[in-house]
């Protein structure tokens, strides 16, 4: 008897079918991964098999019994639980809180023994490798990783027998990620069956017993982990293969007047004394480790959050007072690492989260000209390649990828001098990043000024014309020309987390 067998399942978003008659067995015991594209259905298959998402057509059994659109509640009582991209922590409570929310609807006269509670939660984040997390910390305190970590332990806590992770890997660190993996093994080992959705293909290969592909809604092959690869893996998930050039390097070269100039920025915290200065027709690299102080720099400059000392000058003028008004006024703008926190409007349309960057461009006298407004709308996400059924669509009901896109489609809008990515691929499949690389490189080469913030040391060297590594909140180094390599940045970075 199959341990999950799921029999043509279908689902459609509006217009968009994001499942389409999909077939799949899954064994006890199994690591069984799901990749493909954004917007390929992994997702949608494993919030249906978890309850959130109702199936149009199509059955789920699970141990002989049918679960086909059973509530959540149900589907956890039989041991179903699942971790989202998306976190689904409530910030204003604590780790432990956090952990065992689902145990309200299952202990006796719901009632909770949280010192009990907060015990277990201790064991649990030492057994993962991070006992420094204090149960009683509220979630609102911690790092994106660690928010993932606990999101993770949200799920593995109780006696599950199937567990569904989606995407668990994006927000952590190689360190984090080698800890989740001990974690599957234990897991395994127990006889509890892991369905696992990654991007990251080396991840995949590295801890799936099968690997499932699916295109377009549509299941592609099932495949032994013996017979895959990362070329194999890459041709049935988009039908074609990927190569990536690196960069040519523009050299050492006199690029005139800097398009932005950072003097001495400091928080006094996390960021010190930061300066470098980036260039009209450049993609200036910045990385380092977790932690490095790289988004914190973004946020200055944008005027998300204040500087205790240091200036930013735009084109030779300064900006005295630095609000995200200013910067966007001064021709700045900030494409954020979170998405759906700080860069889209989850619950507003497609033309409303792409033309807000920049009303006046629909506005006709005191009103906003809607015909205009959705026509420019279309052109930009034509000009992305942004999978939609309509443009009334809520960005809430687009896959990852595409939020990606449209998030770039409201930059772009804003028709900025100096674009500033923080992690601009997070969460994006292989045959998006490629577009994503693409875009990139149009947008330096027709005078923009990319300021490129990434953990991917691959990322940076694919791009960069000049790298500047961060670490402890400082400049640990700059690299331009041919020392623009993986072993040379990286070398840099590590070495000064040797010494910490």
């Amino acid at each position: 008897m199959e341990f999950v067998k799921v029999e043509g399942l279908t689902k459609r978003f509006g217009g968009v079918l994001a499942l389409d008659d999909v077939d799949l067995s899954i064994d006890r015991g199994e690591v069984h991964s799901i990749v493909g594209e954004n917007g390929a259905g992994k997702s949608t298959f494993i919030k249906i098999l978890s309850g959130i998402v109702k199936a149009d057509g199509g059955e789920v059994y699970f141990e002989g019994g049918r679960i086909t659109n059973a509530h959540p509640n149900r589907l956890f009582e039989i041991g179903i639980s699942a971790s989202f991209q998306e976190t689904s922590l409530f910030d204003n409570l604590t780790v432990s809180e956090n952990i065992f929310i689902g145990e309200l609807y299952h202990h006796r006269e719901f009632r909770v023994n949280w010192r009990t509670a907060s015990g277990r939660a201790r064991e649990m984040l030492a057994d993962f490798g991070v006992g420094d997390i204090d149960p009683q910390e509220p979630v609102a305190h911690l790092s994106t990783e660690m928010k993932q970590i606990v999101e993770i332990l949200k799920a593995v806590k109780v006696n599950a027998k199937l567990i569904c992770l989606d995407e668990p890997t994006a927000p952590l660190t190689s360190r984090g990620t080698g800890l989740l993996f001990q974690l599957l093994g234990e897991l395994k080992k127990k006889g509890i069956t892991i369905i696992y959705v990654s991007h990251n293909l080396n991840e995949v290969l590295q801890i799936s017993d099968r690997i499932t592909v699916l295109r377009d809604g549509r299941k592609v092959d099932t495949v032994e982990r013996k017979d895959a690869g990362e070329s194999v893996l890459h041709d049935l998930m988009i039908g074609r293969s990927i190569e990536r050039a690196r960069k040519p390097r523009k050299g050492r070269v006199e690029y005139g007047r800097p398009a932005l100039r950072v003097e001495g920025l400091s928080d006094g915290d996390k960021v010190m004394d930061i300066s470098f200065e980036a260039y009209r027709e450049e993609i200036l690299g910045l990385t380092g480790l977790v932690g490095a102080g790289r988004s914190e720099v973004a946020w200055m400059i944008f005027g998300l959050t204040a500087r205790r000392s240091g200036e930013v000058w735009v084109g030779g003028r300064r900006i005295e007072h630095l609000t995200p008004d200013a910067a966007i006024r001064a021709g700045i703008y900030y494409l954020p690492e979170d998405r759906r926190v700080m860069g889209l409007f989850l619950n507003q349309n497609l033309y409303i989260n792409t033309t807000i960057s920049k009303l006046e461009k629909v506005k006709k006298r005191l009103v906003l000209d809607f015909k205009r407004e959705k026509a420019l709308s279309e052109e930009t996400m034509s000009r992305l390649g942004v999978k939609y059924a309509s443009l009334n669509q809520i960005a809430l009901n687009l896959s990852g990828g595409n939020q990606q896109k449209l998030m770039f489609g409201k930059c772009l809008f804003a028709e900025p001098e100096i674009l500033i990515l923080d992690e601009p691929t997070k969460g994006i499949d292989v045959g998006s990043k490629e577009e994503i690389y693409g875009l990139i490189r149009s947008l330096a080469h027709e005078g923009m000024a990319v300021v490129l913030i990434s953990s991917e040391v691959e990322e940076i060297c694919l791009l960069s014309d000049r790298v500047i590594v961060m670490g402890n909140g400082r400049t640990l180094g700059t690299f331009e020309g041919e020392h623009i390599n993986e072993r040379e940045i990286t070398s840099c970075y590590l070495q000064t987390a040797r010494s910490k």
